[in-house]
């Protein structure tokens, strides 16, 4: 049996729902979501469009975790383009220990209702980028 540690805002919720690239010219969108500890609910944090991997992992703060859902421009070997949504679960070990498992305990509900599953672990900011992700992209691709 689990408990709810934080509840999800329904703008949130919203927002992900939306979180899908409509302009053929750009190559990411980001959101990035942040528990509000004083409400124990998991907030809006920044919104990016067309952001470079570079400039999304400096907005993620060192010592502080956060939700990001991605959606990404993928171009695979044969040509196809395709638009993942992605979950990334951003943990820095340099968190605090409350923090990380605020973060932790809710993650499974942030997946279960925004219908992402699978979230890609990110420890250190500066390892996200492309290759990073196009790693676990085609981790299970033939």
């Amino acid at each position: 049996m689990s408990s709810v540690t934080c509840t999800i805002s329904k703008d949130v919720l919203d927002d992900v729902k939306k979180c899908r690239l409509d302009d053929p010219n750009a190559n990411m969108l980001a959101y990035i979501a942040k528990i509000d500890t004083d409400k124990k609910a998991v907030v809006k944090d920044a919104q990016f469009n067309n952001i470079a991997f570079e400039d999304l992992a400096e907005e993620l703060p060192e010592n502080e975790p956060r939700y990001v859902v991605l959606s990404y421009r993928q171009t695979h070997k044969d040509g196809r383009v395709s638009y993942p949504l992605v979950f990334i679960y951003y943990l820095p070990t340099t968190a605090k220990p409350v923090h990380r498992m605020l973060y932790a305990s809710t993650q499974p509900l942030f997946s279960k209702e925004t219908r992402l599953s699978d979230p890609y672990l990110l420890i250190e900011s500066e390892d996200l980028s492309q290759e990073w992700l196009e790693g676990h992209l085609n981790k299970f691709s033939s």
